[in-house]
């Protein structure tokens, strides 16, 4: 089911079906570098859908699939994670695009569009973000969504940059 629609993409729940068009994706080395679970294989990525699956209903939003309005092709995801950061409950933005759609705006596209999705579906109103210092593009992705350096955290024992963007204050 599609929820969202911008200029290239097309953004809806994923399905089982989804499960060989992500082998490519979350089982490349350089898209999974900054993972937490690292490169996925056949089994994590069956039970990386079946996690989205289930997040649809409770707490009723996650990771959405990021389908290439050009040639149909699932590309990534974009969507919400909860994250307990310092004993609070914390919406982060996660996104992660097959690389060879890296550095043409998609990212920070669907971002936006899952940004506003956010604000007017869930009445979400921060937003964060938790980024390894090195990783670049993902640095520059939260920037264009107007998201700011808040502090740095150890998070699963790794040095993390916690960048965040509150809609009262925008």
């Amino acid at each position: 089911m599609q929820i969202l629609e911008t200029s290239r993409l097309i953004i809806r729940y994923f399905t089982i079906r989804d499960l060989e068009a992500l082998v490519p994706i979350l089982g490349d080395p350089q898209v999974m570098e900054f993972s937490i679970l690292g490169v996925h294989d056949r089994q994590l990525i069956r039970r990386f859908v079946e996690q989205r699956l289930l997040s649809y209903l409770d707490p009723g939003f996650g990771l959405y699939a990021l389908i290439h309005k050009q040639n149909q092709e699932l590309i990534g995801y974009c969507g919400f994670f909860v994250q307990k950061i310092d004993e609070r409950k914390e919406v982060e933005i996660g996104y992660r695009l097959a690389t060879k759609y890296w550095g043409k705006g998609l990212a920070t596209e669907a971002a936006q569009a899952i940004y506003h999705y956010g604000l007017n579906k869930f009445g979400f109103q921060r937003f964060i973000c938790l980024i390894e210092p090195h990783n670049q593009r993902s640095i520059r992705v939260a920037i264009k969504l107007g998201m700011e350096l808040e502090k740095e955290i150890t998070y699963y024992n790794k040095n993390v940059q916690v960048y965040s963007i509150n809609y009262c204050c925008k």
